[in-house]
């Protein structure tokens, strides 16, 4: 978890320039919710205000990652298509709802979730964007 935590970018490009919010939680936040493993959530904001969140969690084994997607995808109302974006690991799942977005991964014994926040039309969906960036965050940290 703390190579995750390492490979963190401070700045993320999408349509716009996220930079690392130190504000919340000192830019890291540890997930009350998590059982069987660990987990770190860091944020990010844009120009406007915008607000991301990735969770990133490690857990004692792929069962218990799979728990945690299956939990965290039951309490997303709506939320029912799955593995529809080409180029995630399966499980995934990509929602969009009226004043955010989220996608949640199951890897192995990894679990990402990405949390768009964003007033409608604000800024164009750069959830999958970023979700891409935090598999490649996860990817770099298991290589490295």
């Amino acid at each position: 978890m703390g190579i995750v935590l390492d490979n963190l970018p401070r700045e993320i490009f999408t349509d716009t320039q996220w930079r690392r919010d130190y504000t919340r939680f000192d830019g890291v936040e540890t997930p009350p919710n998590v059982q069987n493993g660990r987990a770190a959530r860091v944020f990010y904001r844009d120009q406007a205000a915008n607000v991301f969140n990735m969770t990133f969690g490690q857990f004692d084994s792929p069962a218990d990652a799979l728990a945690h997607y299956e939990r965290l995808k039951g309490i997303r109302e709506g939320i029912e298509t799955e593995n529809t974006e080409e180029g995630f690991p399966q499980p995934h799942v990509i929602g969009r709802g009226l004043y955010g977005s989220v996608a949640l991964i199951a890897d192995e014994e990894f679990f990402i979730e990405v949390l768009v926040e964003r007033a409608p039309g604000t800024s164009a969906n750069p959830t999958v964007a970023i979700a891409r960036r935090a598999l490649a965050i996860l990817e770099a940290a298991r290589s490295g």
